[in-house]
């Protein structure tokens, strides 16, 4: 089954609703506008004295965290697909779509450490973890 927007070209679309949010909150789907007003939320500065990372580093962490939220979407969008609901397959389904290339992620990033955000309790966890749940 295909949908109408590939997996890449969600991230892309994400990015393009994402700052025309920005711009101006009104201008999308009011779907869109919740789902950027989580990420928002989720995105807010730490209030528990934590030290603030490096512009650097808050750039890789955000440009990763992006990604997360496109691989979650994908999934929300499409996991359906690779449901396991055939007692007698030996194999669940598979989804090109939803391959770690597809979704901007390699091998080794399944161990690094991304937020969950609305997903599994919002606790911290690598990717591994959260594509396991």
């Amino acid at each position: 089954m295909r949908t109408s927007i590939d997996a890449r070209a969600n991230l892309d679309l994400i990015e393009q609703n994402y700052r025309r949010w920005q711009e101006n909150p009104e201008s999308v789907d009011s779907g869109w506008a919740a789902f950027f007003e989580g990420f928002e939320l989720g995105n807010l500065p730490q209030r528990d004295g934590a030290p603030k990372a490096s512009g650097e580093a808050e750039a890789r962490e955000a440009a990763l965290q992006t990604r997360v939220d496109g691989l979650i979407y994908a999934y929300c969008s499409l996991g359906h697909t690779v449901a396991r609901v055939d007692p007698l397959a030996e194999k669940r389904p598979q989804n090109p779509l939803l391959s770690l290339r597809e979704l901007g992620f390699s091998e080794s990033d399944l161990d690094l450490r991304v937020s969950s955000k609305f997903f599994l309790d919002n606790r911290p966890m690598t990717l591994r973890e959260m594509l396991a749940g």
